[in-house]
């Protein structure tokens, strides 16, 4: 199984082969595939997603043997709406939807054998307050699965990052670049001044770094797996619309950035800006309700 550009947004098969083999080692197996049968049980009986947009997880998840009923949950009333739309017309019975802020509302009722969450974390205003909730209403058992950006906020990146992406931007045509809404350059805008961001955003100031730690003190981890985008998510992100008119041209510079992405990171000169992370509910707090 595999499933378009997340945690990108081009759908490319040349991003999702490289995606793969830097989470799993395979270009033919996805993130979801490889925690499926490497971290969770044969029979999965309920599974929540949060922040499921359009629905990739609920359906690649239907299509697996061995789990039960999907609740997919987001804030964004329009991808709920489509994601509903899609597993309907695949006759996807096993899975329903719901709306729902999970920064500002309570999980649906578990026990969840398994929670996935998805791309929302770095939104999240309470961090250490979601994953208690998200530890609550885990089964004793229960399994917590994220898919998340953890690199430097609102592209706060350092002299040496930004040297990178400069020089590899070079390689991306002038149809590719600027943002097809502002006609900007997004990455090449003044960076962010962190206390105006602080005050606009407080939450996204100094939120995604903080993830992994805060997951690792609150869930008893299993695993992590890097998720890459070190060059290509600062390098091309705000330009996803831009994509899709010259496909064979594209892939062609998706190659040449993905292997440089793998390259670098390789010789331990680029951070990984995602992450998958695996962990259970702390066998310490099983009892708490």
């Amino acid at each position: 199984m595999s499933h378009p550009g997340s945690p990108f947004w081009v759908p490319s098969a040349v991003l999702q082969r490289h995606l793969n083999r830097t989470a799993t080692g395979d270009p033919e197996n996805d993130w979801l595939t490889h925690v499926r049968a490497k971290h969770l049980p044969r029979e999965i009986s309920r599974t929540l997603v949060v922040g499921c947009g359009d629905g990739f997880i609920e359906r690649a998840l239907a299509r697996m043997v061995g789990v039960g009923a999907i609740l997919g949950v987001d804030s964004d009333v329009a991808a709920v709406g489509r994601a509903r739309r899609q597993a309907e017309r695949r006759g996807m019975r096993r899975i329903s939807y719901a709306v729902l802020d999970p920064d500002a509302e309570a999980l649906p009722a578990g026990p969840w054998d398994a929670i996935i969450v998805h791309d929302v974390l770095h939104h999240v205003a309470r961090l250490e307050e979601t994953f208690a909730r998200v530890h609550k209403t885990l089964s004793p058992r229960g399994q917590l699965i994220f898919v998340e950006y953890v690199g430097p906020d609102r592209f706060q990146y350092s002299d040496e990052r930004m040297e990178l992406i400069q020089r590899y931007f070079r390689l991306v045509p002038e149809r590719l670049r600027k943002d097809p809404d502002t006609g900007r350059i997004p990455w090449r805008r003044e960076r962010i001044d962190a206390v105006l961001l602080a005050r606009e955003q407080p939450f996204e100031a100094a939120q995604s770094l903080e993830i992994l730690p805060l997951a690792r003190k609150s869930f008893a981890a299993e695993a992590e797996y890097p998720g890459g985008g070190g060059l290509i998510h600062p390098l091309l992100s705000g330009l996803a619309r831009n994509f899709g008119q010259a496909p064979a041209e594209e892939e062609r510079l998706l190659q040449v950035l993905c292997d440089a992405e793998a390259h670098l990171s390789r010789e331990g000169l680029l951070p990984n800006d995602f992450a998958v992370f695996v962990g259970r509910r702390r066998k310490a707090q099983a009892g708490v309700t």
